[in-house]
């Protein structure tokens, strides 16, 4: 045990004697580090968001296709469905739905119009992006364009609050009648339907229900589509990650070029280590401190400037390549979710390679005559 402690003192020592080399290589470790911590800890905020928010979605949610796009379900459908699930035990509601994409000339993006119930004609409830990009309070007017050429004026009753953000930053909930008019969907047809179930283990045979009752339609339950937002972050970091690669592979050739370089001081010291009775083992034990200490260090403050740049800043530029280049996205307070398995990968990945780069320019020198080493120039 002393003689482990002797060692890591005299690695100390030496990464004192050479501070420059030592603080370029933390700091081009903790560069490395950091970028690559960020996409992890933001996938695992968003995925924890989106798990938090998926109590809103409803149990089965059933769509018309046709030609292999979603289409509107007409009267005719929507007698079917009910007629198929009224007399089923498990479920509790069937709500079909109005909604739809409008372009907003103004802000020159899409807001997601969304009709609920049978609210005032002019009332809407505004998503906290969209009010933020409008300047918008509660009891301001807006105009919305009204297809073919004509506009409707609808009053901001309310403003969502910004721990909504993820589902409803663009979000824009009108009356089902003034939704209908302003998107053209007729009475008695709507997007989709929303089944609410007593319990969610039975989605499976009531969607074999919906099949049969509407043979043209698909149904998604609230599972999948929680999957295919966990699967799209995971896309969006893994190629977040693959554009870093370059990163890490630049710094590993930099420090295996730095390392294995070593100078005629650095051998003539090994030298004389070697003279007074160092055996190679000690030599390399003492250099594989020297790139361990730089590596955990670099290691840890990248990840102390991850966490300060996801969880403090909302990592400004990341963040709006995860959640899509949409013109509105959801502006979001973002809690702390991080996952130590990813944590303990990732220092395997920087940590280990640069600990291992100095091995063999160490054993090499530590290799030579030990006279021949001290006379080193």
């Amino acid at each position: 045990m002393k003689r482990q402690r002797a060692l890591l003192e005299y690695a100390l020592g030496a990464l004192a004697r050479r501070p420059g080399r030592s603080v370029a290589l933390a700091v081009g470790l903790a560069l490395v580090t950091g970028l690559y911590a960020s996409a992890l800890f933001l996938t695992d905020s968003l995925r924890a968001e989106v798990e938090s928010a998926a109590a809103g979605v409803p149990d089965l949610t059933v769509q018309a296709m046709a030609g292999g796009r979603p289409a509107l379900l007409d009267a005719a459908s929507l007698e079917a469905l009910d007629a198929a699930l009224v007399s089923e035990p498990g479920v509790r509601s069937i709500r079909p739905r109005v909604w739809g994409y409008l372009f907003w000339p103004a802000i020159e993006a899409n807001v997601v119009l969304v009709g609920a119930g049978e609210g005032e004609a002019d009332a809407a409830r505004v998503g906290f992006a969209l009010a933020q990009r409008l300047g918008l309070r509660e009891g301001d007017r807006l105009a919305l364009p009204l297809p073919p050429e004509g506009s409707l004026v609808l009053r901001a009753t309310t403003i969502t609050g910004e721990e909504t953000a993820l589902h409803d930053a663009d979000v824009l909930e009108v009356s089902e009648a003034t939704a209908r008019q302003l998107l053209g969907i007729p009475e008695g047809s709507a997007v989709d339907v929303a089944v609410t179930l007593a319990t969610p283990d039975e989605s499976p045979v009531v969607a074999e229900r919906v099949a049969g009752a509407i043979p043209f339609a698909r149904v998604l339950d609230r599972p999948g589509i929680q999957r295919a937002y966990e699967l799209t972050f995971d896309g969006r970091s893994g190629l977040l990650g693959i554009l870093l690669l370059p990163c890490l592979a630049a710094l590993l050739l930099l420090a295996w070029e730095r390392l294995t370089g070593l100078g005629p001081e650095e051998q003539r010291e090994i030298g004389i280590l070697k003279a007074i009775g160092w055996e190679t083992r000690d030599v390399l034990v003492a250099r594989l401190y020297e790139s361990t200490v730089i590596s955990v260090a670099g290691a840890l403050i990248g990840l102390v400037v991850a966490y300060a740049f996801v969880f403090w800043l909302g990592a400004p530029g990341m963040a709006g390549a995860m959640l899509g280049w949409s013109t509105l996205h959801a502006d979001l307070d973002l809690v702390p979710a991080i996952d130590l398995t990813q944590i303990l990968f990732l220092f395997g990945v920087v940590v280990v390679p640069f600990a291992g780069v100095g091995l063999v320019p160490a054993w090499r020198a530590a290799m030579l005559d030990a006279d021949r080493a001290t006379r080193q120039t």
